[in-house]
């Protein structure tokens, strides 16, 4: 026989409400529209899934995406820093 075990049984049913589809859907595509968010929370069950599939599915490019993003910002970044203590440290003309 098996045994109920109570406070995982509610921490899944917590979770599960607090993972809505709207969040869901913001967490892998970043959509931030309240709108569209809210929009999507309303869809039926079998509207719903095929676009937090597509989502999932798009995630990976996502966060490549969001990868490279970053990288080009601290590339750029660096190179600024660079200029800067270049010219700071460069001898003034006298």
């Amino acid at each position: 026989m098996k045994r109920a075990n109570l406070v995982r049984d509610q921490f899944l049913a917590e979770l599960e409400s607090w993972l809505s589809p709207s969040v869901l859907y913001h967490a892998f595509s970043g959509e931030s529209d309240a709108y569209r968010l809210a929009h999507i929370e309303r869809l039926d069950p079998l509207m719903q899934e095929p676009l937090l599939n597509k989502a999932m599915r798009e995630w990976p490019e996502r966060l490549e995406r969001i990868a490279a993003e970053r990288m080009e910002l601290k590339q750029e970044s660096k190179a600024v820093v660079r200029a800067f203590v270049e010219s700071a440290t460069a001898p003034s003309p006298d």
